[in-house]
């Protein structure tokens, strides 16, 4: 079992309820600092209020990024180019950007040497 205590994890945070929870529970559970990355890709959102809510939880840096373009680019061309529709019906947005988000996610761990993601 490896006893290295975890100092500084990246929380994928959206500012909604689930998250803001999740940053207080992991803030007392691992006694850790705690950054959060949300990821802008055109979603309806107050970035100003995502903010507010994980300072006000305690999060040590806040980072909010805009993945719009790089979305569109790299996933949303190619999710069409694929075909990716639900049951006929539905464009698959949401699950498609997951892995930016938690591409993005992990390259913060590594700038800021963090030692645990949580998504």
């Amino acid at each position: 079992m490896n006893d290295k205590k975890i100092k500084k994890i990246v929380l994928a945070y959206s500012g909604g309820l689930d998250t803001t929870v999740i940053l207080h529970w992991l803030k007392d559970k691992y006694d850790a600092e705690v950054i959060t990355f949300t990821a802008d890709i055109g979603q309806e959102q107050d970035n100003n209020l995502v903010e507010e809510r994980a300072n006000s939880i305690g999060a040590s840096k806040v980072i909010i990024e805009d993945l719009k373009e790089r979305f569109t680019k790299d996933f949303i061309f190619e999710m069409f180019k694929a075909n990716t529709i639900y049951e006929g019906e539905y464009l698959l947005g949401t699950s498609i950007a997951r892995p930016l988000i938690s591409q993005r996610l992990v390259e913060i761990a590594e700038e800021e040497g963090a030692d645990a993601i949580a998504k």
